[in-house]
This record gives C-alpha cells, sequence and structure tokens, in this order.
C-alpha cells in the first residue's frame, strides 16, 4: 500500500473513533466518572450535546477528505489495464516516428524513439496520465 493510500486509511480510522466517542451513552459516562471521582460535580446534558458536535464534525470533515484523497490517489496512477490500452493506442499508429530524421539527416536511433512514444502514451490517455521523471 503506498503512502497516500496509507494516509486516507489512516483518516478513516481516526474518522470512526471520534464517531464511536461521539456514541459513547451520558450514563456511561458518567458512571464512569462517579466511580472514578466520587465527589465531582454532575456533568449537565448540554455539554454531551456539545462535545458529541465537536465530536462529529471533525470526523465527517475526515471521512470528508479521505474519500477524497482516495479520487485523487486513483487519478495520479495506472492499473494495468489502463497502462495496457494507453500504450497499445500509442504504439498501433507510430505517427510517422519511423521515418523522422535527425538534425544531421541521419534515421533516429532506436534510443530516441522513447521520448515521442512516451509522450503519445501521456495524450492518448488524457489528462489523469502520471508523467514520465
Amino acid at each position: 500500500m503506498d503512502a497516500p493510500t496509507q494516509l486516507n486509511v489512516l483518516g478513516l480510522v481516526l474518522s470512526a473513533v471520534l464517531l464511536a466517542m461521539a456514541c459513547v451513552r451520558a450514563d456511561r459516562v458518567r458512571g464512569r466518572r462517579t466511580s472514578v471521582d466520587p465527589p465531582a460535580p454532575e456533568i449537565p446534558d448540554v455539554a454531551f450535546v456539545v462535545a458529541r458536535v465537536v465530536l462529529v464534525t471533525p470526523a465527517g470533515l475526515g471521512a470528508h477528505t479521505a474519500v477524497q484523497g482516495f479520487g485523487v490517489s486513483d487519478d495520479a496512477s495506472w492499473n494495468d489495464s489502463e497502462l495496457t490500452n494507453a500504450v497499445h493506442r500509442a504504439t498501433d499508429e507510430p505517427d510517422g516516428y519511423r521515418f523522422r530524421t535527425d538534425e544531421a539527416g541521419g534515421p533516429l536511433h532506436f534510443d530516441d524513439y522513447a521520448s515521442p512514444i512516451e509522450d503519445k502514451v501521456v495524450h492518448e490517455a488524457g489528462g489523469d496520465a502520471p508523467r514520465p521523471v
């Protein structure tokens, strides 16, 4: 699993933890608090409502960000079929590169075909194609 995917999964896990914290009932919190510190003052119901809003809001934002991140990481890389289709379309018709010459008038060497083919693969695959480094 690559780093962006790991980050998106972590965001979803943290969002789930925040939602789980928001789902804890007030009676359980009051009971636990009384067992730890019996003379502590009672917590009002409004505090639990505010706490739930404070927990659910970042959980929703985190889940939304993680889902958007999955979309971005999917657009930034190719799966096997996308790459295969782009290469087949790019190499089916070399657009005359076979007969082109260099500055001296000699035929292009085999190594000189790499750049035009890479450019054509990127062009055939559309705008979401990763660029060769």
